[in-house]
């Protein structure tokens, strides 16, 4: 029993064992070839999808966490500022100024979004 250098022995497995190129016609192969050029684009198109929705999530989660830490953050500073100025302490500055950057960069941060939102809703 012999067999072609090509062809897979009795018992073989793995990739090597299926592998054996179709030689019979040349435009088989480009076929062939067409096929997988066209799976793996398909494939890298599917991947990029997916890594676009798992950003755009990411991205959510980040700003609604951006945005609960700068409310607590000024929260904070208010009700800091609110009972310095109860005890007769310097309020104005560092709790208030604070409470009013924080107060700013959380408007700022919701009209980013807005603004972001209503492009992204147009397009």
């Amino acid at each position: 029993m012999t067999h072609a250098p090509d062809e897979p022995l009795d018992g073989d497995i793995g990739p090597a064992a299926t592998a054996v190129p179709d030689r019979s016609s040349p435009a088989g192969e480009a076929g062939k070839a067409e096929a997988a050029a066209e799976e793996l684009r398909r494939y890298e198109a599917e991947r990029a999808e997916r890594r676009r929705r798992a950003d755009a999530v990411a991205g959510r989660v980040a700003f609604r966490l951006a945005a609960a830490l700068l409310a607590f953050l000024a929260y904070d500073s208010v009700a800091t500022a609110v009972r310095a100025h109860g005890r007769g302490d310097d309020w104005l500055y560092p709790p208030a100024t604070n409470a009013a950057i924080f107060v700013l960069l959380l408007v700022g941060l919701l009209l980013w979004g807005l603004r972001r939102r209503r492009r992204r809703g147009a397009s």
